[in-house]
């Protein structure tokens, strides 16, 4: 029952469904062909083929630091069906845009609960930073985004619906440059990547619980400590 209601919920999202065909018409492309092809920032590509893979749709396979996803063979007969009704829908797909961005550099802000600091962090590094994609994640992640958060980085006009609360699993596919703990539950807890990354502690007050001023204040303090160290950590 339970891959029965994900198969349903993966294909009740009309952007799952076209990356779905996309993936399908292309036979295998890298998660930077989606990224490109589609114009969407890599942790929301991430998390919609992620839905897709744990529904039974896709296999992934990694090159070098890339991961490759195609269509599962053999499928059921479910999900061949599923695939022939989305084959006759009239879709505007993208074309293939297979410029992978090997220059960018991916930082990872992990803290406990991913609801508060590493989402500003991850939202704040992706605004101030060129040339790098930030992404989070919670060592124990609370699986909502604190609405204070929410609301300073609405404030300040830096919010992305893409942003969410997830563990370390929904980013298994991306190799990092650099790992920043923001809290001490998560510095001790940090897990051993598959490849060696740099890894660094820039810890911050959690501000959950408290009023709408001290998230402003936890805000300004990310801004201003964590983004040089992010800089200094990776020009070295």
């Amino acid at each position: 029952m339970d891959i029965f209601l994900k198969t349903i919920s993966a294909v009740n999202d009309e952007t799952r469904v076209k990356i779905l065909a996309f993936i399908k018409q292309n036979n295998s492309v890298c998660v930077c062909d989606v990224e490109n092809s589609f114009e969407m920032i890599q942790s929301r590509i991430s998390r919609h083929l992620k839905i897709l893979k744990d529904a039974g749709f896709l296999k992934v396979e990694r090159k070098a630091k890339w991961a490759y996803y195609s269509v599962r063979t053999p499928l059921d007969i479910f999900r061949q069906n599923i695939l022939k009704e989305i084959a006759s829908l009239e879709l505007d797909l993208p074309k293939l845009n297979n410029e992978c961005k090997i220059q960018e550099k991916k930082v990872l802000v992990m803290c406990t609960g991913n609801s508060c600091r590493s989402i500003i962090g991850e939202a704040l590094i992706n605004a101030k930073i060129d040339g790098v994609q930030a992404y989070s994640c919670g060592v124990a992640p609370s699986a909502n985004v604190n609405p204070n958060a929410k609301k300073v980085l609405q404030d300040n006009g830096i919010w992305d619906d893409a942003y969410h609360s997830k563990h370390l699993d929904a980013l298994s596919d991306i190799d990092f440059d650099l790992v920043i703990t923001v809290c001490d539950n998560a510095k001790e807890t940090c897990p051993m990547f598959p490849k060696k990354v740099k890894t660094i502690h820039v810890g911050f007050v959690d501000p959950d619980g408290k009023a709408f001023e001290a998230f402003e204040g936890t805000y300004k303090e990310i801004e201003e400590v964590l983004l040089k160290e992010v800089n200094d950590a990776l020009s070295k």
